[in-house]
């Protein structure tokens, strides 16, 4: 066992170096590596999804509802939260360790032939050859960055998805949201239909101009399809053939119907081209869905969420549902008390104080932090430079400022950790090891 551990941690730290090579958006290097796999990617039906915020929880709701349908699904997303397993599914499970240090050796051999990679592309290989392997029904595959030149933009979908679209990643993808609805727009293939949360007014037509140009056939939310919130956890869709009422979720927030939405307007289209997906089983996956650190809310010695909201869209879909779960706190007068707050910014172009500034007046204490992780953090120093709220303190250290956020709440006390998901992530392993449990209903 102990000889494992050491040869899954050096594969580990192999793969690791990989973080230091940054972005490099481009297909060329995952052609060649998975040509030299012999292209795994092409041994099963998959679904894309792009999209600046929710293409995560769109990507787990699908799974979940292919799950329900008796499929088996590969689903790779990113980032994750703990440990890089989390990455990879297939089977309802996650890699194991002794499998991804397998694959992580097995790609090695190929940069060691003269292949390069960046470390995203490094894990879409793993993943792509890992589904093959396992021999998936359907693969579900979440975009890392962007869209057109991202490295999960080999694979010819049976239906595309892209959510919303917000100013994120500037750096990478464009100044301006026309720019960036056109690097998510990428991953729209010809003639492989499309679904579409887009709502933004100069982004639309971005989307749908390259739909156009590529004769592929979107539905649009709204448009095609729709969603209306009937209670506190249930939504009721409308699409081209389907309609469902009475759909409970096990996620929170209007935003997580909106997603939920998505992914069954994309079932709908994956049950016109054959999959065997019915009504129930679309009510059962919903359900079902489970997605850490978004939304989620712990019960200990106080009350916490969790929310990995980490740009402007993200912080205004937290205020919603801040204002959402208000009602269930034992006392709503005192129920923002504490906000700990921390923020990446791998591209330099976030405007994290602004941020911070739609959220803070929504809590009495405010606890800065820098994240944990392999991204960039917006350091102590920076906060303090920039300046921050009066009812703010700056802690460097994410598991003493985790202490402090925490030490002498009671039960009718709230703490919501948000603005970065390494943050979020690390902070919810340690929390459930403190005897803290998920609340899976409000």
């Amino acid at each position: 066992m102990q000889a494992h551990m050491n040869d899954y941690h050096a594969a580990l730290a192999y793969l690791n170096t990989f973080q230091f090579h940054g972005f490099r958006l481009g297909l060329e290097r995952i052609n060649d590596v998975l040509e030299a796999l012999d292209n795994p990617q092409k041994r099963y039906p998959s679904v894309h999804v792009a999209g600046t915020n929710g293409k995560g929880s769109v990507c787990a709701t699908i799974t979940s509802i292919l799950e329900a349908s008796g499929l088996n699904c590969g689903l790779y997303t990113s980032p994750h939260l703990y440990s890089l397993c989390e990455r990879f599914r297939a089977f309802g499970r996650l890699i194991s360790e002794p499998e991804l240090e397998r694959l992580i050796r097995k790609i090695k051999g190929l940069i060691e032939d003269g292949l390069e990679l960046s470390y995203f592309e490094y894990t879409t290989a793993i993943a792509m050859n890992w589904f093959a392997e396992m021999e998936v029904d359907v693969a579900i595959f979440e975009t890392g960055l962007g869209g057109r030149l991202d490295a999960t933009n080999v694979i010819i979908p049976q239906v595309s998805v892209i959510t919303n679209i917000a100013l994120d990643h500037q750096s990478f993808l464009g100044e301006t949201i026309e720019l960036i609805a056109g690097e998510k727009a990428g991953i729209i293939k010809r003639n492989v239909p499309v679904v579409s949360g887009v709502r933004h007014e100069h982004a639309r037509p971005v989307i749908r101009q390259k739909a156009r140009e590529m004769c592929a056939s979107m539905w649009e939310l709204d448009r095609d399809f729709s969603m209306s919130k009937n209670s506190r956890d249930g939504f009721e869709y409308t699409g081209r053939s389907l309609y469902l009422d009475g759909i409970n979720l096990s996620m929170r927030g209007r935003h997580q119907a909106v997603n939920s939405a998505l992914a069954v307007a994309a079932c709908e289209r994956l049950m016109e081209s054959g999959f065997p997906i019915s009504p129930e089983c679309i009510r059962t996956g919903c359900g079902r869905v489970t997605w850490p650190c978004r939304g989620e809310i712990l019960r200990g010695m106080c009350t916490v969420l969790l929310d990995g909201a980490h740009n402007a869209d993200g912080v205004t879909a937290l205020k919603r549902l801040l204002q959402d779960i208000t009602g269930d706190l034992r006392n709503p007068a005192e129920e923002h008390s504490c906000l700990l707050w921390a923020c990446s910014d791998e591209g330099g172009d976030k405007d994290f104080t602004a941020m911070l500034g739609m959220i803070s007046p929504h809590f009495k204490e405010i606890i800065i932090t820098e994240p944990p992780g392999p991204r960039a953090p917006v350091s102590t120093e920076s906060w303090r430079n920039k300046g921050i709220p009066d009812n703010a303190v700056l802690e460097e250290d994410w598991e003493k400022a985790l202490y402090r956020a925490l030490s002498g709440r009671g039960p009718d006390d709230f703490l919501c950790i948000a603005g970065s998901l390494y943050l979020t992530g690390r902070a919810r392993i340690r929390l459930l090891k403190a005897g803290f449990c998920l609340s899976r209903t409000d």
